[in-house]
């Protein structure tokens, strides 16, 4: 008997939980099911967490929101992860190491190598920038696989392929071999951003063997089908199709209505901060600060990204509010009784060091401008709108890029709930906000991307018309936002500032401690 409805289980396995959600043809959300995940944190800079942890929560999330439903209904499968996390696994499936997350900052012990290797072969900084798409920094995948290669080759030899979660659990769902989705490719820094393919001279120059990473497919991709033992674990029928997916935010970017247009840019408030453009062309930096990647529907996202975007507000939550952790409610209580500007106090929310565009993985999170009248509504407000000008920044240098300004920006993230943060953010920017009734974009994202290769919908434009709605629009106050200029304006030089010696002063002290 043919089924009622189309329903589609959509996996977002994140650094701070994994969720499943179904949904139906309107992105809707039938059931659900989420667990925790623990980072761990064994030195300063250093982020890790346990794969096989990983994939036993994905199991029970989904089996969790499969439960709730009729699984004859579930027409597919679709898994988006966190991206520039991985780990090295040997030929037998075990693992060498723990995963380590992309907020991990141990990229940076390769930089001089990096540079040395860059240099024999007549390349410059800037020469890398062109070939990979990529600024330097330490989130990236590729400066730590290098790190594997040049620092632990004792792993690198045991290593049969460098995996993502998208490749560990759709092969734990059922998938033959790792496979892994192509957008993301130029993370590895190892492929051309332009074509999504390896670079035979780029790994070269690194001695660094492409086999080692999976096979790469486009976003959609049916890459295999769910097992009698995964079946047996999570509660989707034998047989069900498994589709390629695409990072975190990239399917965020696509939840949010961006299927490729650049009339619309998101903003994820997030684990870490993201601001993305979309653009039919490759577009590149003239100082190399953004990063290239593909959009699933083709085409080209243009990303800045900041390492502790929401991380530092709940810090700062922890911090400020230790006997109600996580009632967000206090805290914004708190700001809404202070001014724009917060009578001068400022936070620089650098905990995991400084990404787009200053790149300083030294760099440390700050209090800046209190005194004996500065209350902890100050500090409140002042934790918000420091996280806003770092997107404020990020949003400034994509423009540099030439990318033409968009007519709204998008945001999505646990922050995109607070109506008076929003507001703050439109009146920073300068530029309307809109949030989206999804609450979890990133898996609307990788459902939009099962719902156009299950065939569900013919084209990416009209799944994202049907599946993304507008809940709120937010108009900037052109007064507000003049008088955040001199703030802005202050905040960044505090940056520039500390940059001249204390934070690296400061990280040398840490890393003192630690040995």
């Amino acid at each position: 008997m043919e089924t009622k409805r189309k329903l589609i289980a959509a996996v977002d396995a994140g650094t701070t939980g994994t969720r499943c959600c179904i949904m139906d043809a309107y992105g809707t959300i039938v059931s659900g099911g989420y667990y925790p995940m623990k980072t761990f944190y064994p030195s300063s800079g250093l982020a890790e967490q346990d794969p096989s942890t990983v994939i036993d929560l994905t199991f029970r999330a989904v089996a969790d929101a499969v439960a709730q439903v009729d699984p004859r209904e579930i027409i597919g499968l679709c898994v988006t992860v966190q991206r520039n996390s991985f780990v090295p696994v040997a030929e037998d499936g075990t693992f060498l190491s723990n995963m380590v997350l992309w907020q991990d900052q141990r990229g940076e012990q390769v930089h001089p190598w990096i540079r040395e290797r860059l240099a024999a072969n007549g390349l410059t900084q800037e020469d890398f920038y062109r070939m990979t798409g990529q600024p330097f920094g330490s989130f990236q995948f590729g400066f730590k696989a290098l790190w594997f290669r040049h620092l632990r080759e004792d792993i690198y030899r045991k290593t049969y392929k460098f995996v993502t979660p998208q490749a560990i659990l759709t092969r734990a769902f059922g998938v033959e071999e790792y496979r892994e989705e192509n957008n993301n490719l130029s993370f590895w820094l190892l492929a051309d951003p332009d074509t999504q393919k390896f670079d035979p001279e780029l790994c070269r120059i690194f001695d660094f063997d492409a086999g080692k990473f999976p096979v790469a497919v486009d976003p959609g991709t049916m890459i295999g089908t769910v097992s009698e033992e995964a079946s047996h674990r999570c509660g989707l029928l034998a047989g069900t199709p498994i589709y390629a997916g695409s990072g975190d935010q990239n399917c965020g970017a696509l939840g949010a209505g961006n299927y490729g247009t650049s009339d619309i840019m998101s903003i994820c408030m997030g684990t870490a901060g993201l601001v993305i453009a979309y653009s039919p062309v490759p577009v590149r930096h003239p100082k190399g600060l953004c990063q290239i990647q593909g959009h699933p529907a083709g085409g080209y996202l243009m990303e800045t990204h900041s390492s502790s975007c929401m991380s530092s507000y709940r810090w700062a939550e922890n911090i400020l509010y230790p006997q109600d952790p996580g009632d967000h409610k206090l805290m914004t209580s708190a700001a809404m009784s202070a001014p724009a500007g917060a009578h001068g106090v400022l936070f620089l929310p650098y905990l995991q060091g400084a990404a787009c565009p200053n790149y300083d993985d030294a760099a440390r999170g700050a209090y800046i401008g209190m005194s004996l009248g500065s209350d902890r509504n100050d500090l409140c407000r002042a934790t918000m709108e420091g996280i806003c000008f770092e997107n404020r920044m990020m949003l400034e240098t994509l423009q540099e890029g030439g990318l033409p300004e968009a007519k709204s920006l998008r945001v999505i993230g646990g922050a995109s709930n607070n109506s008076f943060w929003n507001q703050m953010q439109a009146d920073i920017y300068g530029i309307p906000v809109e949030t989206i009734t999804a609450k979890e974009a990133t898996t609307l994202g990788a459902a939009i991307i099962c719902a156009v290769a299950s065939g569900l919908y013919g084209s990416y434009r009209e799944a994202s018309e049907n599946m993304t709605r507008v809940l709120t629009h937010y108009t900037p106050n052109a007064d507000i936002h003049e008088s955040y200029r001199p703030v802005y304006e202050i905040w960044d030089r505090c940056y520039r500032d500390l940059s001249r010696g204390t934070f690296d002063a400061l990280y040398a002290y840490q890393k003192g401690l630690e040995e």
